[in-house]
């Protein structure tokens, strides 16, 4: 069997090609050809990856959510989803965390290795020409990340995202926008929108029900005695506490903004399309490897 191997070759000085040269060996010692897969930019990856569906066996993604996206993109815009191996890396691994993939590089390998597999959901918007593989998000808090410098975040870490946020608490800065989903209809002043793939960001359970489909949060209608909610969910994460907070479960989000001004979403951690977009959950698209206990 032929399988790709996609990394970044400038992330992670030089880790990922490091990890794709051992993800190659190991296939070699299973009798299997695993060929590597590169490209300058996103936009010429995700045409690589597109091509690569019609080679391959299956493809092996070597990052975090950022690069998941890329392969998940390809797949999307193909129609079409070949057996996808991950070697997590990168700041966010939402997705790996949620299936229940190792974090331990030589532990994915060896799980791609055993080959079992099971179907899972990711999304996609912008008419099927984007994918969603954990998180989309819109709001302050979206526009505190695509702000946020490369420079500031090795800097300072992490730390900064709070920092900024907490900077925006007294300012009133929300989006009309016109949500519609299965079931529901509104128009609403939003502060902050999280819709994710999964039930769980960053191995941290934040909904209880892990139904197969999109869960959406809407952090809405803010006004200054609350705003000690909001504190409390930037730093805990804890959305469904605030009664603020719509939260719903759906398999389609409609996104229409009531403003001339351009609102961004933020998808897998990079900054993504403006609204309007329409976000749908894909069920069972993608075969993933996954440890045979949690098939």
């Amino acid at each position: 069997m032929r399988y790709g191997i996609f990394f970044n070759p400038n992330a992670g000085n030089g880790n990922a090609e490091k990890l794709a040269k051992k993800m190659q060996e190991k296939f070699k010692q299973a009798g299997h050809e695993g060929e590597f897969l590169t490209a300058p930019d996103p936009e010429k990856a995700v045409e690589t990856v597109k091509e690569a569906i019609e080679e391959y066996d299956g493809i092996v993604a070597i990052g975090g959510d950022g690069s998941l996206n890329i392969v998940g993109t390809a797949f999307v815009q193909a129609g079409k989803a070949i057996p996808l191996g991950i070697i997590p890396g990168g700041t966010i691994n939402n997705f790996a965390k949620r299936w229940h993939l190792p974090m331990d590089e030589e532990e994915a390998m060896d799980i791609i290795i055993a080959g079992y597999q099971r179907k899972v959901g990711i999304a996609a918007c912008q008419d099927r020409q984007k994918a969603v593989i954990s998180s989309f998000t819109f709001g302050s808090f979206a526009d505190i990340s695509n702000e946020v410098r490369q420079s500031e975040k090795k800097k300072f870490g992490l730390i900064v995202y709070p920092l900024k946020a907490l900077k925006q608490l007294g300012k009133d800065k929300s989006y009309p926008v016109e949500i519609k989903t299965d079931n529901f209809h509104e128009k609403l002043e939003v502060w902050f929108s999280l819709a994710t793939t999964t039930h769980s960001i960053g191995g941290r359970t934040y909904v209880d029900s892990d139904y197969d489909e999109l869960h959406v949060s809407i952090l809405h209608n803010m006004r200054f005695r609350k705003l000690f909610q909001l504190i409390r969910l930037i730093f805990t994460g804890r959305l469904k506490d605030s009664d603020t907070l719509t939260y719903l479960e759906t398999s389609t989000l409609e996104l229409t903004p009531l403003t001339d001004k351009k609102i961004y979403s933020r998808i897998d951690g990079d900054k993504g399309p403006a609204l309007p977009l329409t976000v749908e959950f894909m069920a069972d698209f993608v075969p993933l490897y996954v440890p045979e206990n949690k098939k």
